[in-house]
């Protein structure tokens, strides 16, 4: 059988397991069991040796009985008084004493006079003998019976256990009584057995076990036989005149079918713990470890991408996981067909994607059939970037919203309409061909002109749009590739037009892309450098002001700065090059201080730059960083920046003003500003534009007149720009203007360059 990696694990861990437990449990039970056999075995002997102390008692009891038998007599009694033979012959010959169980038998009158003794002898064949006692040993023992103490008249009976020549001995000791108990006793009967040898052997059948009696303390055998073991219990018996007279049981243990019995016990444990386990894995592995294998197969076939439930069975545990998990499965594609949804829709204006976009791009170019036309409209917001950093993403998602839903009311039913990101549209037209696609982008910027209101603001936007034909090669990218060279191709020529993709659009991508690079680089060498133009008083012919103008070579040839600097802003690198200029201009302008400490220095700002709430504040800290003081620099903005007057303008403005900086409105009357707005805005001068000086070589000087007379009338100074010949001059003389800059006074020039200029100007 196939065996999984999981189903080998629990096998191997659950074998361990068993062998383990059946180890523990066989030793366990062993264990018990020779307990139990060797507390049955030391309570058997413990029985024995009571029984032992039993049958000792009563040995004692039935001397006792004996001694007293013979000495309660009155022949005994007569026999103290007047020994003779044939009382000795009748009573305690060696058939007697064997009858009798006893090893000797002494009648004595006092502790050192005996009138008879009889003592067992085996060596006497003759069974009618009476062999008197020996030992001398013996005799000294008997001289010190604690019955010789005893009173007259006392009937004295008793026995003792002692030992004597080493052998353990049982007395019983009796005064000499007449039959009546009337007469004072005369003497002492003993009667002693020795507790060894035959008697020993007699003992030892009645208690069936092995007996030892000693003086000294039994020890256990160390050795036994194979499969034996001697099982002893001891005890000290009260004796008298020696230390101790110690009684010992022992009994033979043969443990062979004892261990047989363990042997067959320990095996049929183990049959039946591997038994029960092989049951318990079987039922482990059908209800669990097979399931888990089923679900575990399932599981990798859903990391294919088949949609697959794990079986229920019943009402267990796995049973609800299984269940969880086909929910949990369900949630899960319900989850990833939403996450699809969001991931290609625009939560803005709830339109497609640039990613939905893709995919619908491919789609539409599998399903194309062959020579049906599919085009691909792109479209720019110009000026989208302006609203945003001025009024916020507030009025930005606004415009977006309210531009999607413009182009949902020109498109048509088979277009797709995308958000591409940022101000950035795309339509996806099937069976449309470029030139029809070019009439449906001219409809769509006409929809744009309406303007849309933001709180108090009226927004206006346009759009430069790109459109391309998919030529049935190349692919969506490719696609939309071309369609966004268009796009830039519209933006180049003025925005808010339509341009078609052609060929040689590639190039001047590849232009721009260079010319960005470069520029980038340009900036982050610092190699941009400021020119300086001087601002002439004709009244007195001083030097009141110079204008800096950035200047930047590229392969040796000058790039026009207009294009460049809005290049910058496209960028987002426009604040980095101006506070570049900044610090360069301030450097210069302590160098023309010295000739003309009055000298101002006025500086263009972007309109972007607005947008930054800290701009006044940067500014203000470059220049105080240089010991200048603020009233050194004029700052100047064209109209544009004031297009929806947003009020971080006119904070921006305020905080100028308040440090003592002069604000210039550049190139006025070439925007679309209010002049009501305008006399609410802190502007101290009005720049006239070179268009309106260029009109009075031509003898119309009705907007350059209106111009002076609007900014007289606020209190403005005027600097009239590009005054290039005498003619302009003294127009410009006999209207009113007194400050003048242009190519007639000065070129634009480098810093060292205006230091000789103004060295030369103040000499004349």
């Amino acid at each position: 059988m196939h065996m999984t990696r999981l189903h080998k694990q629990i096998v191997n861990r659950v074998g361990l397991i068993v062998i383990a437990l059946a180890f523990l449990v066989t030793a366990s039970c062993i264990g018990i069991m020779s307990w139990l056999y060797l507390k049955t075995d030391a309570e058997q002997v413990s029985a024995e040796l009571t029984k032992v102390e039993l049958l000792l008692q009563n040995e004692r009891d039935g001397l006792s009985r004996a001694v007293n038998d013979y000495a309660v007599w009155d022949d005994a009694y007569d026999y103290v008084s007047k020994p003779n033979r044939k009382f000795e012959t009748d009573n305690f010959t060696q058939q007697s004493l064997n009858v009798m169980q006893l090893d000797f038998v002494a009648i004595m009158a006092a502790p050192g006079k005996t009138l008879f003794s009889s003592e067992i002898n085996p060596a006497d064949s003759n069974i009618t003998a009476t062999p008197a006692i020996h030992t001398p040993l013996l005799w000294s023992l008997l001289a010190k019976l604690p019955d010789w103490q005893q009173r007259n008249g006392e009937k004295m009976q008793s026995t003792y256990l002692t030992a004597a020549n080493g052998r353990p001995l049982l007395l019983a000791v009796s005064g000499i009584f007449d039959s009546s108990l009337e007469q004072p006793h005369s003497g002492l009967m003993i009667f002693g057995r020795y507790l060894d040898g035959t008697y020993l052997q007699r003992l030892q059948q009645l208690a069936e076990s092995q007996l030892q009696i000693s003086t000294q303390m039994p020890v256990q055998k160390i050795t036994a036989p194979l499969y034996h073991t001697e099982q002893t219990a001891s005890k000290r018996l009260a004796s008298w005149q020696t230390p101790a007279i110690w009684l010992q049981v022992s009994k033979d243990v043969n443990w062979q079918q004892r261990y047989l019995m363990m042997a067959l016990f320990a095996l049929g444990l183990l049959l039946v713990l591997l038994f029960t386990s092989w049951v318990l894995q079987r039922l482990l592995n059908r209800l669990v470890v097979e399931r888990i294998e089923t679900f575990a197969e399932l599981a990798s076939r859903r990391t294919q991408g088949e949609r697959i439930y794990w079986p229920v069975e019943g009402q267990n545990e796995l049973d609800l996981l299984a269940r969880t998990f086909n929910e949990l499965m369900d949630e899960v594609q319900a989850a990833q067909k939403n996450m699809h949804d969001l991931s290609i829709t625009d939560t803005l204006t709830a339109l497609g994607n640039r990613r939905g976009m893709e995919e619908q791009v491919s789609k539409m170019m599998k399903t194309c059939q062959l020579g049906t036309p599919l085009s691909m409209l792109l479209m720019d917001l110009d000026g989208f970037k302006l609203i945003n950093d001025s009024l916020g993403h507030a009025a930005g998602d606004l415009l977006l919203q309210e531009v999607a839903q413009r182009m949902r009311q020109v498109m048509r039913r088979q277009d797709k309409l995308f958000r591409m990101g940022g101000d950035e549209f795309a339509v996806l037209m099937p069976h449309t061909t470029a030139e029809q696609g070019h009439l449906l982008a001219e409809r769509l910027i006409e929809t744009l002109v309406a303007p849309i209101h933001f709180g108090q603001h009226r927004l206006s936007v346009s759009g430069s749009v790109g459109v391309a034909q998919w030529d049935g090669e190349a692919d969506g990218l490719e696609l939309m590739r071309h369609a966004d060279l268009a796009m830039y191709a519209a933006k180049r020529d003025g925005k808010s037009c339509v341009r078609l993709f052609e060929k040689g659009m590639s190039g001047v991508a590849s232009e721009r892309m260079t010319l960005e690079q470069e520029l980038r680089c340009a900036i982050a060498e610092q190699s941009i450098e400021p020119h300086f133009q001087p601002v002439i008083d004709t009244g007195s012919g001083n030097v009141v002001a110079v204008e800096m103008l950035a200047r930047w070579r590229r392969n040796n040839e000058s790039v026009p700065p207009l294009g460049f600097i809005r290049l910058a802003e496209d960028l987002g690198l426009i604040n980095q090059l101006s506070m570049q200029l900044l610090e360069k201009g301030l450097t210069a302008l302590r160098h023309f201080r010295q000739h003309y400490p009055e000298l101002k220095l006025q500086i263009n700002i972007s309109p972007l730059q607005f947008a930054d709430r800290h701009l006044a504040l940067t500014m203000l800290q470059t220049i105080a960083a240089y010991d200048l003081p603020s009233t050194a620099l004029a700052v100047e903005l064209t109209e544009g920046a004031m297009l929806l007057y947003p009020e971080q303008v006119e904070q921006t403005m305020r905080q100028f003003v308040e440090a003592g900086v002069s604000l210039h409105l550049d190139d006025f009357g070439t925007g679309y500003s209010s002049l009501a707005r305008l006399r609410d805005l802190p502007f101290d001068t009005v720049k006239l534009d070179r268009s309106f000086v260029v009109m009075l070589g031509e003898g119309d000087t009705t907007l350059s007149q209106a111009v002076f007379d609007m900014a007289t009338s606020m209190h403005m100074d005027l600097i009239a720009e590009g005054v290039e010949n005498q003619t302009e001059y003294e127009e410009l003389q006999a209207i009113g203007y007194r400050q003048m800059q242009g190519y007639m006074f000065a070129r634009p020039m480098p810093e060292t360059a205006l230091i000789q200029w103004l060295q030369a100007h103040a000499a004349a």
